[in-house]
């Protein structure tokens, strides 16, 4: 996998679909059925955030 070469979808540099490198396919990683609990923090981190942005347009009048 050469990105100096032009990939076929034109791109000097070679594009994502033709020179990415894959480090894990799906099949090889066990789907786990737990969230870590990282994950499940940031998603709460996530709708806290959007829900402080929903106030504060509801109180800017936006």
């Amino acid at each position: 996998m050469e990105t100096t070469k032009e990939c076929k979808h034109g791109l000097k540099q070679g594009c994502v679909y033709c020179h990415a490198r894959t480090t894990t396919t799906p099949a090889a990683r066990p789907a786990s059925k737990r969230r870590s609990p990282s994950s499940r923090l940031s998603e709460q981190m996530n709708d806290r955030m959007t829900t402080l942005k929903k106030r504060l347009k509801e109180i800017r009048g936006g």
